[in-house]
């Protein structure tokens, strides 16, 4: 029997008949991701047309088709990617993601010129009982199933008003869904939530007076987010991350920020060291990607608009991004990922400076991109390497030189063997900072190559 594999792929399908929608709107159409354990993509096209057939869907077209370790070497580790292929088996080998209905309706446009823009979100730091006063609006919050794999559970056990925003009716992508929840004062869910790890993320806070339904709808408009690195499929948005919320009045322009939180008089975010501040922004104490994650406990950032002044325009059914949005939120992301870098490293070299390391992390990252290490635990070797034995160190030291620039071994290969190195690097730093050392000495130092059993 041939090796199997797991594929993933695009799929553009089409309703046989008006029961066979596994969607919510009208329409025959929609585009969903496929996950397939197949001998080659032939086969996995023909299982997935076969699934979707017995289900009154036909398959126009499946595209983008590469195994899932490509599709993650290329675009990074994706959650629901890996859910998707847990749930495969011999007996079931398909998975499908959401089924996206396909909307042909224009992107919403911009308020005219000559209106007035609408006002800038304001931020402020609060706490929790900031949020139960006599004159609040109710609250509500849009946990996130991912960070907080128990929401079902918990939800369970309550009679509280609660509904998933994806449409899927699948017990594993519920799970793994965003939740909308109301809360009440001095409920077991606020104890539970307000106990969280803020560093957790496990979702966000919203006051408004809408209905739960209202609500629902509004905000399932934006968890599927259309940008410009491909136009003809969407991809799933985080909104409900607090690290991703924070970051969208920061991206979008003043407009469409109004209409994302139409609805919501108030968005309420627990702080982690894991955030991008904007610069209008001015906690105290503040926090940094270095502090300890005890001092952010309790505390949240409201973020609000002055009054809703271009939210009343109702926002496209799709929700897109410009290209400038795009390429504004992919620095954001590099800078949040190179922080959480940081401190991770922190953690080993405790008295370094945070700026320090920040500094060693930016400089390890783009002597991967030149080695072709770029993944997290390979950059985050090179950065012990740099603080550890210097900027040059693949000169001053030839044998991490030679282990750096290997040609015969893969890149997870070469981050093990430069892990293994690390403890003769230190001896030889040691022993040449006491005396001098010429370079044929320094050649002539003992190494051991470190067979690694796995990647990284």
């Amino acid at each position: 029997m041939a090796e199997r594999d797991l594929w993933v792929g695009r799929c553009h399908v089409k309703a046989r008949y008006p029961e066979a929608r596994q969607w919510s709107a009208a329409v025959d159409e929609a585009v969903l991701v496929a996950v397939v354990t197949a001998s080659d993509a032939a086969t996995g096209q023909a299982l997935v047309a076969q699934r979707l057939e017995e289900a009154g869907l036909d398959l126009l077209t499946f595209e983008h088709v590469q195994t899932l370790l490509q599709r993650f070497r290329e675009q990074g580790m994706s959650q629901p990617l890996v859910d998707l292929a847990d749930r495969t088996s011999t007996a079931s080998p398909v998975a499908f993601g959401e089924m996206l209905p396909i909307l042909l309706e224009p992107e919403a446009a911009p308020p005219a010129q000559e209106a007035a823009p609408p006002p800038a979100p304001t931020y402020a730091e609060i706490g929790w009982d900031d949020l139960f006063g006599a004159t609040q609006p109710p609250l509500w919050a849009v946990i996130d199933g991912v960070n907080c794999r128990e929401v079902m559970a918990r939800l369970a056990e309550t009679d509280v008003q609660s509904a998933c925003l994806y449409a899927s009716t699948d017990a594993d992508t519920r799970a793994m869904a965003p939740w909308l929840v109301r809360l009440e004062p001095d409920s077991e869910l606020v104890t539970w939530l307000k106990g969280l790890p803020q560093d957790q993320h496990w979702g966000i806070l919203l006051q408004s007076t809408a209905t739960l339904k209202q609500l629902r709808t509004h905000l399932r408009k934006f968890t599927m987010l259309w940008t410009p690195a491909n136009d003809q499929a969407p991809v799933y948005f985080r909104f409900y991350d607090p690290r991703v919320a924070l970051e969208l009045p920061q991206v979008l322009p003043e407009w469409k920020s109004a209409q994302w939180l139409a609805l919501i008089d108030t968005l309420t975010l627990p702080i982690s060291p894991s955030m991008t501040w904007p610069d209008d922004l001015s906690l105290v104490p503040g926090v940094t990607f270095a502090s300890e994650r005890d001092i952010c406990q309790g505390r949240l950032i409201q973020i609000a608009l002055p009054h809703r002044q271009g939210a009343d325009a109702a926002p496209s059914r799709r929700f897109a991004i410009t290209r400038t949005e795009f390429d504004d939120f992919s620095r954001l992301q590099r800078v949040r990922a190179q922080r959480g870098l940081a401190r991770n490293v922190l953690e080993e070299f405790t008295e370094t400076p945070p700026d320090e390391v920040l500094a060693a992390v930016d400089a390890a990252q783009r002597l991967g991109q030149r080695h072709g290490m770029t993944s997290k635990k390979q950059v985050t070797t090179l950065t012990k390497c740099l603080m550890e034995f210097g900027d040059d160190f693949p000169r001053d030291y030839p044998e991490a030189g030679r282990l750096l620039t290997d040609g015969s071994s893969l890149a997870w290969q070469r981050r093990n063997h430069l892990e293994a190195w690390r403890p003769r690097g230190r001896l030889q730093r040691d022993f040449l900072a006491r005396q001098p050392v010429s370079e044929h000495e320094l050649e002539a130092w003992p190494s051991t190559h470190h067979e690694p059993g796995r990647p990284a």
